[in-house]
């Protein structure tokens, strides 16, 4: 089983994480229409030249996420997803691994979910992929997110082919006034309290260790960087 520590914040709360490293990974369906023309442009052309439309979900720790519209952020267990209406499944891509737990992946998608409403979907500017990217985004780089207020870059491993057609058409296409578009980076560190000053000091002792790299072999004894610290205290004092 994965290794149990308990951090003291302030001497007065104590709490318990396991550091298993889990893994995120993207589950991409093809768009595929039932009107046998469109579904032939849709599904065969445009992904041909580079600018296919997929839906996306995220499984993250048993669990799959989406975004809809009308529904907002979705939850389903892994085991119950099945495909979607007028789509066709793609492929499944490890993006990372991330260390936290049920708890605080609820908090962030407590943050997530006033950017990703039941009303706030949009087509071209706010997607399902758009969302899909911005909690990866969150789970696998929150180093990089708490460092980075100004530099914003991508998740390297979330493919580009999956919001190229979104992306492209965003410069032409206007939307109502009540849809934000979709600002991933900014989005990320919201969802972590990134700007909220919030003290620390926990007892544990700790070296520095990469969370988006995948699960390490062996028996080896991991501990919580001072960064890793810092992002689980942001959290749990926002969720308060």
């Amino acid at each position: 089983g994965s290794r149990i520590i308990t951090l003291q914040l302030f001497s007065i709360y104590s709490f318990t994480m396991a550091e298993e490293v889990k893994d995120v990974v993207l589950h991409v369906y093809r768009i595929a229409p039932s009107d046998e023309g469109t579904n032939s442009f849709v599904s065969r052309f445009l992904p041909a030249i580079g600018f296919g439309a997929y839906h996306t979900s995220l499984e993250v720790d048993g669990y799959r996420y989406s975004f809809a519209a009308n529904a907002g952020i979705t939850k389903t267990l892994s085991r119950n997803e099945g495909v979607p209406l007028g789509a066709a499944f793609e492929e499944s891509i490890f993006l990372g691994g991330f260390q936290f737990n049920r708890g605080e992946i609820n908090g962030i998608l407590k943050k997530l979910e006033k950017f990703f409403g039941a009303t706030s979907y949009h087509l071209v500017h706010r997607n399902c992929n758009h969302f899909t990217e911005t909690f990866a985004t969150t789970l696998i780089i929150p180093d990089r997110l708490l460092e980075n207020k100004k530099q914003k870059e991508r998740l390297k491993s979330y493919p580009d082919y999956i919001n190229r057609l979104a992306n492209t058409c965003k410069l032409g296409i206007s939307h109502d006034n009540d849809i934000v578009p979709c600002q991933i980076w900014e989005e990320a560190r919201s969802a972590l309290a990134a700007d909220e000053k919030v003290g620390w000091n926990f007892t544990a002792e700790g070296t520095k260790k990469d969370v988006s790299k995948s699960k390490k072999k062996g028996n080896e004894k991991k501990q919580l960087s001072e960064k890793q610290k810092a992002i689980l205290n942001k959290i749990r004092a926002a969720k308060k």
